[in-house]
């Protein structure tokens, strides 16, 4: 409760002005029942004053107006406070998930980020627009009235508080039990849990149509979903009998007030216009009181997301050089380096390698061997546990990360093309011309696809039925890359997926990319590798062999059977024989 307010401090003055009118509101809203006891009071006097009783209906009137008015304002302070909290703690997020490692990001579902970005962040709303408000009402509602009561009648008034003295010590012992917050942390880790399944059963869907599968079928997002449906249905076996005790007795807490109350008028105690406005108010002032009631079980759903936004904020970053970084070549050195995936996947031992500025590598080997987790150390997408890596004699972990990122560029297998126009994917934020925009698309052989598109280099990937293939998506990132002109570029098996046409394409797009760079190339098509300037052969996270193709050829045995294999399988027909 103190983090969300102290979440919802950071717009300390509408929600005070908010909170403000929303006391307004509700004692406004108290003075047409205090109206009508007086109206009943007049009317069973010997002499009715008839003017007066206008008046109090005309009075009665314009409070009912006035606290609706109020009420609006109110929930428009309160409803521009949370958009723009929310605006700006989901900004915070997506900043802080910028500067974590990508050892964060992995051992995390997007499922599970998803859910903490959007509904997470969401509740949050529903607390700050309608929860603080309906609090202070929820506490000045019923301090008046009871007040007023009091002064009326305090036998009754006692009657009558007796269902708000229950309120408050349920409340704190259901909400808060140990129980109910293990209960809590289930119901959050079962929701991220389907969430997960639900993105990967998206994910995977046309691998399903092809195998005639539905979402039956689809084992690891039915048993998600059972789970979470079995989960509640467990929770509200157990919460229901509890609950609907307490709401039997709240339902039937005038009862006690009837009774008493026709007892004195019976015996001259009261009049009747004070037993009226017992039977009104002495059970009307709790509507508010439920809503807090209703509130005690959402605020505990949403302490729970907040514990996971929290999580975010207080990852710790990866360290940050605020040095100059002012290379005189960028060459890119490993010094014993050695690297794990959390702390069971050995991925990297003892690697040393030197690559001279401006030439070409190439990383080959077997799947798992390691050539991918060596390019993407080399933008620092990790931190390694041992050794060095350097970039022109600098230890990457003195250079800040916004130089890092401007000196490396990557070109990925899979390509990521956003929901956003051409244009946008392309620029993707820097500050470049038009002109050069599109001589970065005709060196990527992509510019003649996009003028053939509806809208140019305006059209929106993703709408209207635009589609792009693989190749072409390809092409798309390399004139990325080739705008962004990065002195070190990582092709991380960059035409995998590509058909023949396009991969002679974004074959002849890379000889406009890699011009005056040092490039990093990964590689399984070993043919288009031969020429490079030298190759690191990779087995098992250690570095088996070095040198050019024809040297590898006659020293290192691990390359030689995966350059047998490719001829191999060059030569491989289908046959139906």
């Amino acid at each position: 409760m103190l983090r969300l307010l102290e979440i919802a401090g950071t717009k300390k003055g509408l929600l005070l002005l908010s909170c403000a009118l929303a006391i307004v509101h509700a004692l406004l809203l108290l003075i047409p029942y205090i109206l009508v006891f007086f109206i009943l009071e007049e009317l069973t006097s010997d002499q009715i004053d008839r003017s007066l009783v206008i008046n109090y209906l005309w009075y009665a009137g314009i409070a009912v107006t006035l606290s609706y008015a109020i009420l609006y304002a109110s929930g428009m302070a309160s409803h521009v406070a949370a958009f723009d909290i929310l605006y700006q703690l989901r900004k915070s997020i997506a900043h802080k998930l910028g500067k974590l490692p990508m050892g964060f990001l992995n051992d995390r579902t997007s499922g599970g980020l998803k859910k903490v970005l959007s509904d997470d962040v969401e509740r949050i709303e529903n607390f700050i627009a309608h929860q603080i408000p309906d609090f202070v009402k929820g506490l000045v509602v019923p301090i008046a009235t009871i007040i007023f009561l009091f002064t009326q009648d305090w036998r009754l008034a006692i009657i009558s508080f007796i269902p708000l003295l229950v309120l408050m010590i349920w409340m704190p012992i259901i909400f808060n039990s140990k129980k109910n917050k293990e209960l809590m942390g289930h119901f959050h880790q079962s929701l991220e849990n389907m969430n997960s399944g639900i993105v990967e059963y998206v994910r995977a869907m046309p691998v399903m149509k092809i195998f005639g599968q539905n979402a039956d079928e689809f084992e690891k997002y039915g048993k998600t979903v059972k789970e979470f449906d079995g989960f509640v249905k467990e929770w509200t076996r157990k919460t229901s009998p509890p609950f609907a005790i307490f709401m039997s007795f709240m339902s039937n807490a005038l009862l006690p007030v009837l009774v008493l109350g026709i007892w004195l008028y019976m015996n001259n105690g009261i009049g009747l216009a004070t037993l009226l406005l017992f039977l009104i108010l002495g059970i009307g002032y709790l509507k508010p009181v439920f809503a807090l009631a209703n509130m005690g079980s959402q605020l505990t759903v949403i302490n729970q997301g907040v514990k996971k936004i929290d999580e975010i904020l207080n990852s710790g970053e990866q360290e940050e050089s605020k040095i100059s970084f002012s290379p005189k070549s960028y060459d890119i050195r490993f010094q014993h380096v050695h690297f794990s995936y959390g702390n069971t996947i050995k991925a990297l031992e003892d690697i040393n390698f030197c690559l001279p500025a401006k030439s070409l590598t190439a990383l080959v080997g077997p799947s798992g061997a390691g050539k991918s987790t060596v390019a993407q150390l080399i933008a620092r997408f990790w931190d390694i546990q041992e050794g060095k890596i350097f970039i022109g004699g600098i230890d990457i972990k003195d250079i800040p990360l916004e130089e890092l990122m401007k000196t490396v560029s990557f070109v990925f297998q899979d390509s990521f093309i956003f929901q956003a126009s051409i244009r946008e994917n392309i620029m993707m934020g820097m500050d470049k011309s038009e002109k050069q925009m599109i001589e970065a698309a005709i060196a990527a052989q992509i510019h003649d696809k996009i003028q053939e598109l509806p809208d140019g280099y305006d059209t929106r990937f993703g709408e209207s039925g635009i589609h792009l293939s693989g190749g072409e998506q390809q092409r798309i990132q390399l004139a990325r890359a080739i705008l962004k002109d990065a002195p070190i570029l990582i092709l991380d098996e960059a035409t995998a997926f590509a058909d023949p046409e396009n991969e002679a394409k974004i074959q002849e797009a890379f000889s406009a990319l890699i011009h005056d760079k040092t490039v990093i190339i990964i590689a399984h098509r070993l043919s288009t590798i031969t020429d490079s300037d030298q190759i690191l052969v990779f087995d098992e996270g250690k570095l088996e062999g070095q040198g050019k193709h024809e040297d590898l050829l006659i020293s290192n045995g691990l390359y030689q059977k995966m350059w047998s294999a490719h001829q191999r399988a060059k030569e491989f027909t289908i046959s139906k024989n």
